[in-house]
């Protein structure tokens, strides 16, 4: 009997050309300098057109860096809103993980996406506008989870509404930023040690200073 495959051939397809067009341009940037990487030349040596070339990446940087736009884990939203015994700030900052996380395909070459950012400072801001992109889906979960006299917010002392998710949001983003200075490898799928160490030195530092 033959087997089926767990991925279908069309998304395999797609995640080979997506894997194909990041490796393409990230050695373009370092061989001939990020300014002659452009995205015509990036599609012309990965054998696609231009106009396939958007199908996957927004920008060259993008491309560059192997990143894409955040979304939500559905599993992860799932996670989050049923607490499964971890507290609010826990949650929270497993949350921004996730989304963190999915800038990042797993076919991302991190190395070389840090020798790129070393080499091209330029590039950081692509980053950060993934990064902030992230924050405001976890604070569209947050807004939406944690309304106007939410009992659990009550129960942790954290103001309603959105002063208490922006609060909470900017609380688990210090707390990521924290374990990735630590660990620049946090983000990485797995690497959970980092996170969790993080969670429990912020919860210390909370409660020792109130």
């Amino acid at each position: 009997m033959q087997k089926t495959s767990a991925v279908p051939l069309r998304e395999r397809n797609r995640l080979e050309t997506w894997a194909l067009v990041h490796d393409r341009a990230s050695a373009m940037a370092l061989e001939v300098g990020l300014g002659k990487t452009t995205v015509e030349a990036i599609a012309e040596a990965a054998g696609i057109s231009k106009r396939t070339f958007f199908n996957y990446f927004a920008t060259k940087e993008d491309a560059v860096l192997g990143t894409q736009p955040p979304t939500l884990p559905e599993e992860a939203v799932a996670a989050f809103r049923a607490d499964g015994g971890e507290d609010l700030f826990g949650r929270t900052v497993r949350l921004m993980v996730a989304v963190v996380r999915s800038m990042f395909p797993a076919a991302s070459q991190t190395d070389r996406r840090k020798e790129l950012k070393a080499k091209y400072p330029e590039l950081n801001r692509t980053v950060m506008l993934h990064l902030t992109a992230s924050e405001l889906l976890v604070e569209s979960i947050l807004l939406d989870q944690y309304a106007e006299g939410d009992p659990e917010l009550a129960r942790a002392g954290i103001p309603h509404g959105r002063d208490g998710a922006r609060v909470l949001l900017m609380m688990a983003s210090t707390a990521l930023r924290f374990a990735f200075k630590r660990n620049p490898s946090a983000f990485a799928v797995g690497e959970d040690r980092a996170v969790n160490n993080a969670i429990e030195i912020f919860r210390e530092v909370i409660k020792a200073t109130l």
